[in-house]
């Protein structure tokens, strides 16, 4: 009877290991989705705060501005001279599309680490709780060590006041934790 017993915890836990898996057709549109809402959220922060603070940036006579984010983003690969403090079609447009590109892209990657490690069908707390986290990590990685270390001019960081991107990262990842519960636990299985 107890070999029988445990048997049978065993089958139930592997089973719900393998429930917690979403389908690629599931994951996509959905991570997308959030990371799409997400990044529209992270960039109306960062674009107001910037107009808002107008702090000096690394560029001498820059200073933040509406424009600044996404130019910022563009002039991380085509350098400071795209960086402005005022309105420029192709380093506005162009930073506004590479952040939107990236956003979907993490917003996959959090809605697989979230449904990971909490399931198919997570909580909206603990979703965006989770997202949180993983917002201030994308911020520690992907800006703080990845593009602060690759930029000789930090444009990006001195975009907008270095606390903000902080605060926006995790905007971010709370906003992919919200949507991706959301169309989560919607969806038929």
């Amino acid at each position: 009877m107890e070999a029988h017993v445990e048997h049978h915890h065993h089958h139930p836990h592997r089973a719900n290991r393998q429930a917690a898996r979403l389908s690629v057709s599931t994951l996509v549109p959905v991570g997308a989705i959030a990371g799409l809402a997400g990044g529209m959220m992270m960039a109306m922060w960062q674009m107001i705060v910037g107009a808002i603070a107008k702090d000096p940036t690394a560029v001498a006579g820059v200073h933040t501005s509406f424009w600044t984010p996404v130019e910022g983003i563009w002039s991380v690969i085509f350098g400071a001279g795209h960086f402005h403090g005022d309105f420029h079609l192709v380093p506005a447009v162009g930073g506004m599309m590479g952040h939107m590109m990236n956003s979907m892209m993490l917003g996959i990657l959090g809605v697989y680490l979230a449904t990971t490690l909490l399931g198919t069908r997570p909580s909206v707390a603990r979703a965006m709780a989770f997202g949180m986290m993983f917002g201030l990590v994308l911020e520690l990685v992907v800006v703080n060590l990845t593009i602060n270390g690759f930029q000789s001019v930090e444009t990006l960081y001195t975009s907008t006041p270095e606390w903000s991107w902080w605060v926006g990262h995790a905007m971010f990842g709370a906003t992919v934790g919200l949507v991706g519960a959301s169309l989560l636990r919607r969806a038929r299985r």
